[in-house]
């Protein structure tokens, strides 16, 4: 009986070996195993591709891409497509969406606070 069981500490000190081994690596900066992403401030904003993230007072933020006739516009809780009105203007009824530069200003008829609202633009190199 002795016999079946010492395979099973062989396989677990091979397991425990590379464990150890993988977080050294790690210590040495040259190996990463969280596969997720960096906790670096500077990572890009996490929003659908090719759109623009707007940052409103009280840490509010939305997303707007273009798209023909109007704008992709995605909220925290929902996204809407909306229709140009005017030059910078774009509604689709309820949601109202200004854009002048990089400020822009969003109703979304729910009383929802998104004022002070700027591009956040890609730092320029």
């Amino acid at each position: 009986m002795f016999n079946r069981v010492t395979p099973v500490f062989t396989r677990i000190s091979a397991v425990l070996a590379i464990a150890l081994l993988s977080l050294g690596l790690t210590a040495c900066g040259g190996f990463k195993v969280w596969p997720f992403g960096d906790d670096d401030a500077t990572a890009t904003s996490r929003g659908p591709a090719g759109s623009t993230e707007y940052q409103c007072d009280k840490s509010k933020r939305f997303y707007v891409k273009p798209q023909d006739g109007g704008v992709w516009l995605v909220l925290p809780d929902r996204e809407l497509q909306l229709s140009k009105s005017a030059e910078g203007q774009f509604s689709n009824g309820i949601t109202k969406l200004s854009i002048e530069g990089e400020n822009a200003t969003l109703d979304d008829g729910y009383k929802h606070d998104f004022n002070n609202c700027k591009a956040n633009l890609p730092a320029k190199k």
